[in-house]
C-alpha cells in the first residue's frame, strides 16, 4: 500500500509517506479472526492502523461478559496514547473481527520530529493532535449513550447518533444485533424485546441491520 487514506497521514504526499515509513520504523503484522491485536496497557506505546479487515475494541468484565467500546474498520486508528482516561481502558483489548493487517508505529516516533525537521513530520504531529480531539469527541458520545437509564433511551440515543453521522433517518448498523447489545451494555434478549416494542409503537422500522427512524 503506497499511501494511506487515514487522518494520520492527511496532507502528506505518497512520496513523503514512503519516506516516513522508514523514518517512523513502521511495521506491519497480519492477524486471524479472533486473535488479540493489542492490549491497552500503560506500557503500550504504539499506535495501530487497520490496513485491511476489521476489529473491535472490547472490555472484558469480571463476570466474563464483554462490552464493545468501538468498531474499527479499514484506515481506523487505535492506541493507548489516544485514550483520554487510562483507567477506563483496563482489561481492554483490540480483537480481530475479520482477518486483518495492521501497521504499528511507536508513539515516540510520531511526536518527536526527525533530525531533518521535515514539513511532513510537523504535519503528522498536527494530524495526531486532531485525531486525539476526535477521540475525545467519540468518548463524549459514548458517555452520553451509557448515561441513559433504560434500554429504549440507549437505543434511541444510539440511533440518533448514527442518523446524524450518516445524515439520514435511514441507515445500516455497523454491528450485528448481538454486538449492538454488547456495545450498549444491555442484555440481548431484553434489547430485542425493546426493539419490537419501539417498532410496534411506530418509532422505528427494522429490517435486519437497516434502521429507519420514523418522524
Amino acid at each position: 500500500m503506497e499511501n494511506l487514506q487515514t487522518n494520520l497521514f492527511f496532507n502528506i504526499s505518497p512520496e513523503e509517506y514512503r519516506s516516513m515509513k522508514l523514518c517512523l520504523s513502521a511495521r506491519e503484522r497480519a492477524f486471524k479472526e479472533g486473535e488479540t491485536i493489542y492490549t491497552f496497557e500503560k506500557t503500550s506505546q504504539a499506535v495501530g492502523i487497520i490496513l485491511s479487515g476489521a476489529a473491535v475494541i472490547v472490555r472484558y468484565e469480571l463476570n466474563g461478559s464483554r462490552t464493545i467500546l468501538e468498531r474499527l474498520n479499514e484506515q481506523d486508528i487505535f492506541g493507548a496514547t489516544l485514550a483520554a482516561l487510562n483507567s477506563v481502558y483496563e482489561n481492554v483489548s483490540v480483537i480481530c473481527e475479520m482477518d486483518c493487517t495492521v501497521m504499528f508505529i511507536d508513539y515516540s516516533h510520531i511526536i518527536s520530529p526527525c533530525a531533518k525537521a521535515c514539513r511532513c513530520h510537523h504535519q503528522l504531529i498536527q494530524n495526531m493532535l486532531m485525531i486525539i480531539s476526535q477521540k475525545n469527541l467519540q468518548l463524549s458520545e459514548r458517555v452520553e449513550l451509557l448515561s441513559k437509564r433504560t434500554i429504549r433511551e440507549k437505543l434511541l440515543c444510539y440511533f440518533l447518533q448514527q442518523s446524524s453521522k450518516q445524515n439520514s433517518h435511514s441507515f445500516n448498523l455497523p454491528f450485528t444485533m448481538s454486538d449492538l447489545a454488547d456495545y450498549l451494555s444491555v442484555d440481548r434478549s431484553a434489547m430485542t424485546r425493546e426493539l419490537k416494542k419501539m417498532k410496534d409503537d411506530g418509532m422505528i422500522k427494522v429490517n435486519r441491520r437497516h434502521i429507519s427512524i420514523c418522524s
